[in-house]
């Protein structure tokens, strides 16, 4: 019996071809190359006029090709074509509420770079610029004040939350349409899109409730972590101009953070329990140990009483330094991941007043205990400890360690 060929894409990534797959050929990167954490040679190209629709259009947006078209003019005309009919037609006193709400609020982007004793955040001043630039942001922008909105009036949260998953929709349709290449006329808007993205999507992860526990909970938690990766990994192929723009400041400070050595031995049960495991490669191990230290560098941070900059900056920042081995480990429940994740949920614990927080600690370290059953308890005693002093007014971390020896 003949076998079936393989139906090839010609017009795939050149990625996706040397592995031999199928390339979905998604722009401005595909799936396969989000997923794997590899990038995708579509980046480097201009994208053809008849790419520009998106794959899903939301149908509150128009993506005719006269509304998309960027050739033969610049970025900014490209988008005051679409400033005039996205904006023009659909805004309102809903959406002016949400703008207020965006401007005079200082605890919305809580969780951003910066001083702690900063009044606003840098981000949200620049984003509000660069979203007369670039619709997509500005939506974006809207959508996270309409979520925060949900949180701070329950009695109305239905209708925010509409709002917020209308407005996010729109914001992600108009990206996907207007995409061309990542330049300097556009880096900034996309990686402040991509973090208020990464905000939003969190969020809402943490905030989902449901029967099926750490199934359904992982499933949200990866789509996120990958959505998140995915444009992030679009913008910085764009460092070398945003280190020349407004976000220097931020992302030398970020950089700083991130690289520093951690100090403490609150994550050395982790450590020790990947060192050990049997069932895990060399590469997985090395993806463990990473995330372990990024871990490790956030505990350290939410401990120093001196912290310059935001000492809950790693929260919203751990899931997309975790390199894509790390996330296949937890789709394939690992238990070695699952308990690196529980080490995570005890970090949330420490930002259990922001409001995009709340008790999600809490219920993660619940369902990865109730997966991994009273077998893996030991490797589990940390995050357990930590989420139950940390609920007291006051919490000494030596006798976190004490408790765990």
């Amino acid at each position: 019996m003949l076998r079936r060929g393989h139906k090839k894409s010609r017009t795939g990534c050149l990625q996706c071809k040397q592995r031999h797959t199928k390339c979905d050929e998604g722009r401005p990167i595909c799936s396969l190359c989000i997923s794997s954490g590899r990038e995708c040679s579509y980046l480097n190209q201009v994208i053809p006029q008849t790419h520009l629709t998106p794959a899903n259009p939301s149908p509150e947006v128009s993506t005719s090709p006269g509304n998309t078209s960027s050739q033969g003019s610049t970025e900014n005309a490209s988008v005051r074509n679409q400033h005039d009919q996205t904006f023009e037609e659909d805004i309102n006193l809903k959406h002016m509420e949400l703008l207020v709400h965006l401007a005079t609020d200082k605890e919305l982007l809580i969780l951003t770079h910066g001083a702690k004793n900063e009044v606003s955040s840098p981000e949200l001043a620049l984003g509000l610029k660069k979203g007369l630039e670039s619709p997509y942001l500005i939506y974006q922008l809207l959508a996270f004040s309409a979520r925060h909105l949900a949180f701070l009036k329950p009695e109305r949260s239905a209708s925010y939350l509409h709002q917020a998953v209308a407005l996010q929709t729109r914001a992600v349709s108009i990206f996907n349409a207007a995409w061309t290449e990542i330049n300097q006329s556009n880096c900034v808007s996309i990686l402040l899109f991509s973090s208020i993205l990464g905000h939003h999507l969190l969020t809402d992860t943490l905030a989902k409730r449901t029967p099926n526990g750490i199934d359904e909970f992982m499933t949200n938690y990866v789509q996120f972590v990958e959505m998140h990766r995915g444009i992030h990994t679009i913008a910085m192929t764009a460092k070398t101009q945003l280190m020349q723009s407004e976000l220097e400041p931020i992302l030398s400070w970020s950089a700083s953070f991130t690289s520093r050595s951690p100090r403490g031995n609150d994550c050395r049960r982790a450590s020790e329990l990947v060192d050990q495991a049997e069932s895990l490669g060399l590469e997985d191990k090395k993806a463990c140990q990473l995330v372990i230290r990024f871990l490790q560098v956030g505990f350290d941070a939410v401990f120093l009483r001196e912290e310059q900059g935001n000492r809950y900056h790693m929260l919203c920042t751990w899931p997309m330094l975790g390199p894509p081995e790390f996330t296949a480990l937890l789709v394939a429940r690992k238990p070695e991941a699952l308990v690196i994740l529980a080490y995570y949920a005890a970090l949330l614990q420490h930002g259990k007043h922001l409001w995009q927080i709340g008790d999600a600690g809490v219920y993660m370290l619940r369902i990865i205990s109730d997966f991994l059953g009273l077998e893996w308890d030991y490797w589990l005693e940390y995050p357990r400890h930590s989420i139950q002093y940390t609920s007291k007014p006051s919490i000494d971390r030596a006798v976190l360690h004490y408790m765990e020896c």
